[in-house]
């Protein structure tokens, strides 16, 4: 997603919902740590913009929830 802006709760939301279903699936114990830590990192801004609309993630967290959201996207094609 090069050009991807951030969209706020609902964006986070999304991609915490695919790290979710990922973390279900995953048997590796250090990639269910990995991810669970990602999903803990986005439940934490999810709260943050939920609760202030202008609020925006550091340019990190965008890059990582823009690569969750081009992943989730890539699982949701047939």
């Amino acid at each position: 997603m090069p050009d991807y802006a951030f969209g706020g709760p609902d964006d986070i939301d999304r991609a915490i919902a695919y790290l979710v279903a990922l973390d279900d699936q995953q048997r590796n114990a250090l990639a269910v740590i990995e991810i669970d830590e990602a999903i803990d990192e986005a439940q934490a801004e999810f709260e943050k913009s939920s609760a202030d609309p202008s609020y925006v993630p550091t340019d990190d967290f965008i890059v990582r929830l823009s690569g969750y959201l081009e992943r989730a996207d890539d699982a949701e094609r047939p």
